[in-house]
């Protein structure tokens, strides 16, 4: 049932070797576990091998590695994508999301924070934690009447659910508690977490 093979493209052994040991627990063969350290080799690995799950770290190089995931989805548009980074760049993650990221591991996570985040992308649905929840909250409202600020900076139409779930995860709940809390399965809601990280990526930059 995993989605197979899986690609990293890390220049960070620690890492990589981190990163392989959680993917193998979680039931991956080794020999389907591909790495690089270079976006080029990682264009090639793409097309031979159609990775399903790419877990990109951001600081090879932001700015590329932004410009790399927008066109991974072009041609990919199904493939799993989820970055690495650290935990206070909360603003190139929005960026990433943007792109089409669709989760993240942070360099300050423990294995089984790592583990959590891959299982929510497994799951079809979406980590997220309350600091970029608040972030995805300002940002909803970041408009003035004004056109070109409007322009700049358009606002993200939320859901009534989408909009209490960005609201309960803000205050510091995990999504298990918010499941409990409103009654909805976890499912549903990293599946809304998703929906939202969908809308994010279709604002014009």
């Amino acid at each position: 049932m995993l989605p197979v093979p899986i690609l990293l493209i890390t220049d960070q052994p620690t890492l990589n070797m981190l990163l392989e040991r959680v993917l193998i627990g979680l039931g991956y063969p080794a020999k389907l576990i591909l790495c690089t350290d270079h976006l080029a080799e990682a264009e090639q690995l793409l097309q031979h091998h159609l990775p399903n799950l790419i877990l990109i770290d951001l600081s090879i190089d932001g700015i590329a590695t932004i410009s790399f995931i927008k066109q991974l989805k072009k041609i990919h548009p199904d493939a799993n994508v989820m970055v690495s980074l650290a935990q206070h760049q909360t603003a190139l993650l929005f960026e990433a999301i943007q792109a089409g990221a669709q989760g993240y591991i942070f360099y300050q996570h423990t294995e089984a924070g790592m583990v959590n985040n891959i299982k929510s992308i497994l799951r079809g649905g979406a980590p997220i934690h309350h600091v970029l929840a608040q972030y995805i909250l300002s940002h909803q409202v970041e408009s003035t009447p004004t056109i070109s600020t409007a322009q700049l900076n358009p606002p993200l139409h939320l859901s009534v659910i989408e909009y209490e779930i960005l609201n309960l995860v803000s205050t510091g709940l995990h999504l298990q508690q918010i499941a409990e809390q409103t009654s909805t399965s976890l499912y549903k809601i990293e599946g809304t977490i998703k929906s939202t990280y969908r809308k994010i990526a279709g604002l014009k930059s």
